[in-house]
């Protein structure tokens, strides 16, 4: 199993100076951290070796877990492997696919609103990515929205604006 942290370093509970540094520096954040944890403890019960997990991130009422592998591996068979990730963390957990299609991986995120699109706009000399999103669906939303940006914006790494349509 992929984690931002080696299973050495999970499995013997003492962190390198290089695992150290990166969280320092906001690479790998606790709940990174918490997640490997958890989830090396779930293998163990689970087959999930083939999850490639890269990062969490807490949108409040839930936690979001970004895979670059399947994602279904993270889900489990009837949703055990989630729903034991739900219990141990104490929220919703919803996981999405990072690979190379962008417009998927918001897609999985903001899943069952209809993402419309995303559109790059340079205004004032800075480059926004535009994400659109049916007002219809707005009921569906798994999060409020400046918690969806940003969250978003830690994603994408770049500046991002919703607009509603």
């Amino acid at each position: 199993m992929k984690t931002p942290i080696p299973e050495e370093e999970i499995r013997s509970g003492v962190l390198s100076q290089e695992t150290k540094r990166k969280i320092e520096e906001g690479k790998i954040s606790k709940l990174d951290l918490e997640v490997a944890q958890i989830l090396y403890k779930i293998n163990e019960r689970y087959n999930i070796s083939a999850a490639e997990f890269s990062k969490a991130i807490d949108l409040g009422r839930a936690i979001l877990i970004l895979t670059k592998g399947e994602a279904g591996v993270l889900i489990g068979k009837q949703g055990k492997v989630v729903a034991e990730l739900s219990s141990a963390l104490g929220k919703k957990v919803r996981i999405a696919e990072m690979r190379g299609d962008l417009k998927k991986s918001i897609a999985d995120i903001i899943a069952p609103a209809k993402l419309l699109g995303i559109n790059q706009v340079f205004h004032q000399g800075k480059e926004i990515t535009k994400v659109r999103i049916s007002k219809a669906g707005m009921a569906h939303l798994p999060i409020d929205l400046p918690t969806l940006e940003s969250a978003l914006r830690s994603l994408m790494e770049r500046e991002v604006q919703l607009v509603i349509e």
